[in-house]
């Protein structure tokens, strides 16, 4: 039986359990980040953490721990349940909230880690590319308190994951209440044109000057990828331009590349956005190429 790192205790899994009255439960409230390892190393942990923190600071979620002690549990779970290439989730719940006498409200946040065996995507994804649906009905709104972070209230975005798969696709973009492209249901999303890189902008780069003055609406949906930021940093040390931009549909559908990241499929082709080819049909160039590199920085050759 695997073991699970919760509240500061390793324990068995099954064994493992919080309160009927968490409030990650009874009301969605808390956040999650899910890390991939290799080699029994947890690739760019620390940006996991940091981006995690941020989120329990601007929801209101306690994370009584500090990052030492997490990366501890991290690889110590990974030892206990012998596993090198892993899936690893790390929760923190806003927990039970009671009533003191003497201190008034009092919460009690729960943190819990699992790890299990990496499930890959196929390999023939990488080789011919996925299909990806566009989402007409439902829409981001990025004037919610949870725009931009990774929490629990997950439903929609697994709703739409379902539909794409009903479809025989893989992904479901998400355009936001202004109809401009934000992610997918589980990743970023680039567009390559003419050889340029670009991906709408999160919060964080929505604060630069230039960023806004050139962005048609005025808060993000974007998720502050942790493979989305290595790719940034990747295409950048190989003299391919980034650019944050607004991506509508016509201009995502006249892209000569599309790809999706996040921490499990890494970097992942889109070949096709429902009955419409991108590109050759195949993943380009560019894509190809980040690929490679990726691999090679996560692998540390």
């Amino acid at each position: 039986m695997p073991q699970v790192w919760l509240n500061g205790q390793f324990v068995q899994e099954n064994e493992a359990g919080v309160s009927l009255r968490d409030a990650g439960l009874l009301h969605g409230a808390g956040v999650f980040t899910t890390m991939r390892s290799r080699a029994g190393k947890v690739f760019r942990l620390d940006a996991h953490l940091r981006r995690l923190r941020n989120s329990c600071e601007a929801l209101f979620i306690p994370l009584q721990y500090k990052d030492e002690v997490l990366v501890h549990a991290a690889l110590e779970l990974l030892a206990r349940n012998q596993l090198t290439a892993a899936r690893l989730r790390l929760t923190v719940t806003r927990g039970a909230v009671s009533q003191d006498p003497l201190h008034g409200t009092r919460v009690e946040p729960n943190v819990f880690l699992t790890a299990a065996q990496l499930d890959p995507y196929p390999e023939e994804y990488y080789r011919k590319g996925l299909t990806v649906i566009l989402l007409d009905e439902q829409k981001l709104n990025p004037y919610d308190i949870q725009a931009g972070h990774k929490t629990l209230d997950y439903l929609s975005r697994l709703s739409a994951l379902r539909e794409a798969n009903r479809r025989q696709a893989g992904e479901a973009l998400w355009f936001n209440v202004h109809n401009y492209l934000q992610s997918g249901s589980i990743s970023n999303v680039f567009v390559v044109k003419d050889g340029r890189l670009f991906t709408p902008p999160t919060a964080g780069e929505m604060r630069e000057q230039q960023v806004a003055r050139d962005i048609p609406y005025s808060r993000s949906n974007v998720l502050p990828g942790i493979t989305r930021a290595a790719v940034i940093e990747l295409a950048g040390a190989n003299s391919l331009a980034v650019e944050t931009a607004a991506v509508d549909v016509n201009r995502l559908l006249d892209a000569d590349e599309v790809f999706l990241t996040n921490s499990i499929m890494q970097i992942m082709p889109v070949c096709r956005i429902e009955r419409k080819q991108i590109g050759q049909d195949k993943p380009g160039p560019v894509t190809i190429t980040l690929i490679e590199k990726f691999d090679r920085l996560v692998s540390g050759a």
